[in-house]
């Protein structure tokens, strides 16, 4: 998904959060936050070291002293060029549903605009619905560019509601109607 908006989402406070960066430290925290979510793969002290050592900027969401939500700002070539990449948006179960993970996923959009004039987007699954709406909502697009996306994108937007027709894209349903 691609956010193609001039301006970055406006930032709603959530009460008792604070988004904050990456501080030495945070490793065990942020494993134990990835491996509850459950949703984005297999977690381990390793694979976080890998992230964090490719990663340009990440932020954190805490919750008092806990961990509840994770973003990074990835620098990435696509063929489009330098953009920034969104990567492992991640919210606690316990702490879902509350408005965080448009917090985080704005407060990473407004910081990848800070670094530069370079295209932003996000990568995402099909079955993660919650956070599809979340990211429609904040203004990112769908990406059209594989063959395979029209029929996914179509599926997706069925069973997102009627609140989403405005963001549906023409190389999904042409003339904007499923």
């Amino acid at each position: 998904m691609w956010y193609l908006q001039a301006e970055s989402p406006d930032g709603e406070e959530v009460a008792g959060c604070q988004v904050r960066d990456y501080r030495p430290g945070d490793e065990e925290g942020w494993l134990a936050l990835l491996q509850a979510n459950g949703e984005l793969g297999v977690w381990d002290r390793e694979r976080i070291d890998g992230v964090l050592a490719a990663t340009h900027v990440q932020l954190f969401v805490e919750y008092g002293e806990q961990i509840v939500a994770c973003t990074g700002v990835n620098d990435r070539v696509r063929d489009v060029g330098a953009c920034w990449e969104i990567g492992w948006v991640a919210v606690h179960p316990a702490f879902q549903g509350r408005g965080i993970a448009k917090l985080i996923t704005g407060a990473a959009v407004a910081r990848a605009a800070e670094l530069g004039s370079r295209p932003i987007y996000l990568l995402t699954d099909d079955f993660r619905v919650p956070a599809l709406r979340c990211y429609l909502k904040l203004g990112f697009v769908p990406d059209g560019s594989h063959p395979s996306y029209p029929g996914r994108w179509r599926e997706i937007f069925a069973g997102l509601g009627a609140e989403y027709p405005q963001s549906l894209p023409e190389f999904v349903a042409p003339g904007g109607k499923l």
